[in-house]
């Protein structure tokens, strides 16, 4: 399973208040995958959804191989250790990208 179809899935598993923690942005974050197509998270209205492609306009970009970011979705790899090893780069909003990762996490 592609890190696209895992974070489809724990979307649907994130506890509500967790949710709503985090749904309280209006923010996209472009996943630039090296070895797969590209999609975005999109953050709004209470929810979090992914959509095929890349958006003129987002709040960050994640750049990584699909496998890094599947074992960091489902806790085999640090993400902190990942992009201090250079495994995966960021550029825009950091913060919230770890926060949807750790809301993520608890989907689990």
């Amino acid at each position: 399973m592609g890190s696209k179809d895992l974070i489809d899935k724990m979307i649907g598993k994130v506890p509500e208040k967790d949710m709503s923690d985090i749904a309280k942005s209006s923010k996209i974050v472009n996943i630039d995958l090296t070895d797969a197509s590209p999609f975005q998270i999109v953050i709004g209205n209470g929810k979090i959804s992914i959509a095929d492609g890349k958006a003129e306009k987002a709040d960050a970009t994640v750049k990584c191989t699909d496998q890094v970011l599947s074992d960091i979705i489902t806790g085999k790899l640090n993400a902190f250790s990942a992009f201090m090893g250079g495994k995966v780069t960021v550029s825009g909003d950091l913060f919230f990208v770890q926060k949807i990762i750790t809301v993520l996490g608890k989907a689990k």
